[in-house]
């Protein structure tokens, strides 16, 4: 019988320093997710289970509204016109024009693959569908409608 005894203090000992290194019950515990062993997850359909359901998860940030399309050629041509009005007379010649539509083009990656008279004529039709008035010139009004296709 002294062998069981003894047997039983060396697990109580045994058991002590895990129950030692147990947080302080003074202090606070970080809140659980979820049910725990101890716990029951609630039954589907209950009154408890609809409210966990219903918590919004955290969504990120919307984004900010976009600018109408509108609004971002119309800075574009704004900022961009000047670098290829040449002349600086106000209005984009056939050149002038070619230059900057196939400098778009080329940003784009659409035409690369051409060889110049492809992109020669490419640019002409451009122009004249882009000259709204025919005046054989493009104002920015007509090269921001142009973009907007």
């Amino acid at each position: 019988m002294l062998r069981i005894l003894t047997a039983s203090s060396l697990l109580a000992l045994a058991a002590t320093p895990a129950l030692a290194q147990q947080t302080d019950p003074m202090t606070a515990q970080p809140a659980l997710e979820g049910p725990t062993a101890t716990e029951a997850a609630p039954a589907p359909g209950s009154e408890t289970a609809l409210v966990q359901e219903a918590a919004p998860a955290s969504e990120p940030p919307a984004p900010a509204a976009a600018e109408p399309k509108e609004v971002t050629v119309a800075k574009l041509v704004d900022a961009e016109f000047p670098a290829y009005d040449a002349n600086k007379n106000g209005d984009l010649d056939q050149p002038e024009f070619a230059k900057w539509v196939l400098a778009l083009h080329e940003a784009g990656g659409t035409a690369k693959q051409a060889d110049a008279a492809t992109k020669a004529k490419w640019a002409k039709d451009a122009f004249a569908a882009a000259d709204a008035d025919k005046s054989k010139k493009i104002s920015k009004a007509e090269m921001s409608k142009f973009l907007l296709g």
